[in-house]
């Protein structure tokens, strides 16, 4: 306790030395907590759901060892939950969109279309009614949703009397069984989960074709299984269907990863090594503590040599200073504190939406512990040494000199000389990192994307199927709608892309060359269809050939495949004229 309140008195006998050295490590702690809240929403806190280690994806794969992921189809899905016995449960899903319509207006959803078997799979129920059954997920029964519980309260106002009441998607009346649990979200990626509706009836016509892959499986592994032991399973299952089904699955094989993986994706390495700069910013601001904590040193030598004549030992005096040193550490922690509670907010609303469980960062109590344990730690970084170095001074030679000792010694000299090569050191690390970053950046942004960016603007423009349904009509709507865009004031032409470029998906398709002999099935090769005036494009209906797919597993959620939708969703370009702003259009 004496040495506490001892330490108490130390930063108003020197206020100057206490507000640098607190924002010093205010600076470095704060950093700190405000990365490793991203680590632990991303990396380390498990995903959402009850037990969470036991969900797994289940990518198609190339059997020649390629690592694209590939997604399923129906058929394929069908012999896997059938003939496997690592899961006890295992359901199939795709990104869907539609529009919900009431009196007076209309807006667009977001959601995922899934199979019956969805809910037992990933282990949770609505928090109001309920799910709906493998029976009712089936096509030609009545239409069925579950609401997202945002979309509940913002459109529905919270109404429990909705559960049984039909609602207007896409020109369909879809009777509600139920509302998901506040921040429930499906995938876990995704920026909204608006709502979950039966797969099948969608998508009906692709439900027996071995070859529209489209899908995305997940998997619960019954417990005591490993990934690994699930996936030695499935891989004999696929060889046998690539035999069996050689027009559709040459080649291909499958693979297991576990959900959290999955989810995380490329985005553990990035996380990991800005961790490990924040650390060195921390270790650079000890190294700084340490210095002037040294050169302070100088000026209480008469102090310390008074305490030791008077019989402390170096133990002693050390303890006292390592005091001093902690409540430093802790109005630098309670500072950086504050700092990581402003930079997470400004992580949300600034970092990219690409990544993984951003919404989920937060200061909690796990990022409170973790800045109380940087404490302590710097404590003994720039704490320790100090201590050592002042407690071990020539008492006799401090009395004589008193006041006016300011060097420390040859040891002390030689400290500070080594903290300060360290700094630049680290320093000099962190700006050779951040300037390969900067010109990296640059070189992308310099990069020729194969088209000219500038004064291009993107429209998302989804067509109820229920109301559009065949193809003359859709035609019609959009022969109708270039018009309607390019005598927009302000705009040069109009043009339309399936899918955009840079959006993480391609399309696949076979083609037969005029004239020459059919070479079988191929692997597709991944296009952009683009086109001036553009429409759907008509589907080969030979069921050998393989349908247009998205194989890119890690896209956002947004992206969805439209053979998957109630919605036909056509995104434009649009090029203004040069001599207009943007909001001209």
């Amino acid at each position: 306790m004496n040495d506490l309140r001892f330490a108490l008195r130390q930063p108003f006998q020197n206020p100057t030395f206490t507000i640098i050295a607190t924002l010093t490590l205010a600076l470095g702690i704060g950093a700190n907590s405000a990365i490793f809240s991203v680590v632990d929403a991303v990396l380390l806190r498990p995903l959402p759901y009850p037990n969470p280690e036991q969900l797994v994806m289940i990518w198609g794969a190339s059997a020649r060892g390629a690592n694209a992921d590939q997604t399923d189809s129906f058929p394929d899905f069908y012999d896997y939950r059938e003939k496997s016995q690592s899961f006890s449960a295992m359901a199939a899903y795709s990104g869907a969109g539609t529009v919900l319509s009431r009196v007076g207006e209309a807006q667009e959803l977001r959601g995922v279309a899934v199979n019956g078997d969805f809910f037992e799979a990933i282990g949770m129920q609505p928090m109001l009614g309920r799910g709906f059954t493998a029976e009712e997920a089936k096509a030609g029964q009545p239409s069925v949703v579950v609401l997202g519980h945002g979309l509940w309260k913002r459109v529905f106002g919270s109404d429990p009397k909705i559960i049984g009441q039909q609602i207007n998607l896409a020109g369909r009346n879809y009777t509600v069984l139920g509302v998901m649990p506040p921040r429930w979200r499906f995938p876990i990626n995704a920026e909204t989960s608006e709502f979950i509706m039966p797969l099948e009836p969608l998508v009906a016509k692709e439900v027996p074709r071995r070859g529209s892959h489209f899908l995305k499986l997940i998997g619960r592994i019954k417990p005591g299984l490993s990934v690994k032991q699930a996936e030695a399973e499935m891989k004999p299952i696929a060889a046998h269907l690539a035999q069996q089904y050689p027009d559709t699955n040459t080649d291909r094989s499958v693979k297991l990863v576990s959900l959290l993986e999955d989810v995380v994706g490329d985005v553990r390495p990035a996380l990991l090594i800005l961790f490990g700069a924040v650390s060195f910013v921390l270790l650079i601001a000890c190294a700084n503590v340490a210095n002037l904590l040294l050169a302070r040193a100088a000026t209480r030598a008469r102090e310390i040599a008074i305490r030791t004549a008077l019989g402390a030992s170096r133990a002693q005096i050390v303890r006292q200073l390592l005091t001093e040193s902690f409540l430093l550490a802790l109005l630098g922690g309670a500072g950086g504190l504050l700092l990581a509670w402003w930079g997470v907010d400004v992580l949300r609303a600034l970092g990219p939406r690409n990544l993984p469980r951003l919404d989920d960062v937060h200061v909690n109590a796990g990022v409170c512990a973790f800045t109380f344990a940087l404490a302590i730690l710097s404590t003994l970084l720039f704490g320790l040494l100090p201590a050592l170095q002042l407690s071990r001074g020539n008492v006799n030679e401090s009395l004589q000199q008193g006041s006016k000792s300011s060097s420390g010694g040859v040891h002390g000299t030689r400290m500070r000389a080594t903290l300060v090569v360290s700094q630049v050191a680290l320093s000099l690390l962190l700006l050779a990192g951040a300037g390969l970053l900067i010109k990296s950046f640059f070189n992308l942004r310099a990069t020729n994307p194969g088209f000219e960016p500038s004064r291009l603007l993107v429209l998302d423009q989804v067509v109820p199927r229920g109301k559009y349904s065949a193809e003359d009509v859709q035609r019609r709507f959009y022969s109708q709608l270039i018009p309607k865009l390019a005598a927009i004031p302000g705009v040069e032409s109009v043009g339309g892309a399936n899918p955009l470029p840079f959006s993480g998906n391609d399309r696949g398709s076979s083609f037969i060359i005029a004239g020459e002999p059919d070479p079988g099935p191929k692997k597709p090769s991944g296009c952009i269809a683009l086109s001036r005036h553009p429409e759907l494009l008509p589907h080969d209906e030979n069921p050998a050939a393989e349908r247009p797919r998205f194989r890119s597993p890690r896209q956002r959620a947004l992206d969805t495949c439209r053979d998957c939708e109630r919605s036909i969703c056509s995104p434009f370009f649009i090029k203004q004229k040069s001599n207009r702003a943007a909001s001209s259009a």
